[in-house]
């Protein structure tokens, strides 16, 4: 995530003459010269608002950035994330960085929870996991994330254990607690519930979900796409060592594989090593290489 937003002027510069232009191009047919002038009023005043909230934005993060990572957050992230405890010094830096950011910026809203800082906390750090090796990425498409006191059904009824969360195309993540506290527990099941549903929002493109991931080029696309059929074959025979629910399609494949990445990568490179290249190429990360330094094996 961007440390500091001054290198967006040009966009603002953009949107401005844009909205101007916008403006004059619908006033004017519409109303002639005095439709033109309201055109300008209303561009002008999209521009005015656009730019208030941009900078707005921009202190807000200064303002995230300005303090140092607090110890308790340290603390608690040695004691309960595997992946924190794996990154190299620089890397965890900027993972602090991404969530001090993350953490100023976004909702995370309890239904029939109480959200303290220690959800806050494993919610947060469940996304930047992910994005944390693209330092232009931002989370614009989040726009939510609720936690439920428990699973639930496709109907939202909580206490029907069908889904542990959700990822809807139009920017809300739902989460169920006990699974996230669940994902931390264990690092070494290549379940986790919370870099599950963020990877699938990672996925969301044009309101809706692929499976592919975003960023890749023509040939990278193929490549895994090739792999994902086969692999996808080999889950519902029973003879893969990802997780059969991403079977179900490729939506979930991705989800699935993007779990074992992070979980059980050192597995993952072993048995399934185009997979790891692939995804250690695209997240710019290395987690079974950052295991062999510190010298963990599984």
């Amino acid at each position: 995530m961007r440390r500091d937003l001054d290198g967006d002027r040009w966009f603002v510069a953009l949107i401005g003459a844009l909205a101007l232009a916008t403006g004059i191009g619908l006033g004017v047919p519409m109303g002639g010269v005095p439709g033109g002038l309201v055109g300008v009023v209303l561009g002008a005043a999209f521009v005015l608002l656009f730019v208030r909230n941009r900078f707005r934005r921009r202190a807000q993060r200064r303002a995230a950035l300005a303090g140092p990572f607090p110890r308790a957050w340290r603390d608690r992230l040695m004691d309960a994330y595997d992946h924190y405890e794996r990154l190299p010094v620089l890397h965890r830096t900027l993972f602090e960085d991404d969530l001090k950011i993350f953490l100023a910026e976004k909702r995370i809203t309890g239904v029939g929870v109480r959200v303290d800082d220690d959800l806050r906390l494993l919610v947060g750090a469940s996304a930047v996991t992910l994005s944390l090796g693209w330092p232009d990425f931002e989370w614009d498409r989040l726009a939510e994330v609720l936690l439920y006191p428990d699973d639930f059904d496709r109907d939202y009824n909580v206490g029907r254990h069908d889904l542990a969360g959700q990822a809807h195309p139009w920017g809300t993540v739902i989460l169920s607690v006990p699974a996230l506290i669940e994902s931390f527990e264990d690092p070494d099941d290549a379940y986790h519930v919370g870099l599950h549903e963020f990877a699938h929002m990672l996925d969301v493109a044009q309101a809706r979900f692929d499976g592919i991931p975003p960023g890749l080029d023509e040939a990278w696309v193929r490549r895994f796409v090739t792999f994902r059929e086969k692999e996808m074959e080999r889950m519902r025979n029973g003879r893969s060592m990802l997780d059969s629910y991403g079977a179900h399609d490729p939506v979930e494949f991705l989800a699935v594989a993007i779990e074992a990445f992070f979980e059980t990568p050192s597995v993952l490179r072993r048995r399934l090593g185009d997979l790891y290249d692939l995804l250690a190429l695209y997240f710019a990360q290395d987690p079974a290489g950052w295991d062999d330094a510190r010298g963990r094996r599984h």
